[in-house]
């Protein structure tokens, strides 16, 4: 469900401005651009491969793990859900015959009432799902922007371009010009220091108000 967006861009614009983020600086030092950027025009520029950072980024990793097995809770959940209105309605289609007309009436209202709640209920964890891809998305760019700007400012970087197989805004790059395993490099020793941040789940959020399918 995550998808890291293969148009991350970075041009300095002649600002020199230092981060004031200094836990983060000795993991951007340790990425040298000495023989990995090319001049044109007065411009120093790179690029970097997105797909590559995308499956050997460690956070990407975690962000892909966690998302599966979150998934895999909410259908294990609206499985178990489902199964047990599907019993409730065989049983009421075998007691059917012996039930007084007012008493099936009842129980299809019943039934039909519960089976709403229930689309209802799946609904709201897919949608739960959904934000919480968006948000770990949005913050596995904001590693990666960050880090690029950071990166971009200690080298001199004026440009980073980037490449995929998706999207790309490198139709050809000279090796020396492609930084992808010094970024991928600080990344991984950012993440590994605790320096990323944690991942907060919103799928354990409470869902007592559309919990009304467990009866």
């Amino acid at each position: 469900m995550v998808a890291l967006v293969a148009t991350v861009l970075y041009g300095c614009g002649g600002n020199n401005n230092q981060t004031s983020d200094n836990n983060k600086t000795n993991n951007t030092e340790s990425a040298s651009t000495s023989n990995s950027s090319v001049s044109t025009g007065g411009l120093k520029i790179v690029y970097v491969n997105i797909d590559t950072l995308q499956s050997q980024y460690e956070f990407a990793k975690r962000v892909r793990k966690d998302l599966k097995q979150k998934e895999n809770e909410v259908r294990a959940d609206l499985s178990s859900r489902g199964q047990t209105f599907q019993n409730q309605v065989a049983s009421f289609q075998r007691t059917a015959g012996t039930m007084t007309l007012n008493n099936v009436e009842q129980t299809k209202k019943s039934l039909a009432a519960r089976q709403q709640e229930l689309e209802a209920y799946g609904r709201v964890r897919q949608r739960e799902l959904l934000s919480e891809s968006d948000k770990l998305s949005q913050k596995l760019r904001e590693n990666i922007n960050d880090f690029l700007k950071r990166y971009a400012e200690k080298n001199s970087i004026d440009l980073i371009l980037t490449k995929s197989v998706v999207t790309s805004s490198v139709m050809y790059g000279k090796a020396e010009m492609d930084v992808t395993m010094e970024i991928l490099k600080g990344l991984n020793e950012e993440y590994k220091s605790g320096k990323t941040g944690d991942i907060k789940s919103d799928t354990k959020k409470d869902t007592t108000k559309t919990d009304t399918t467990k009866k």
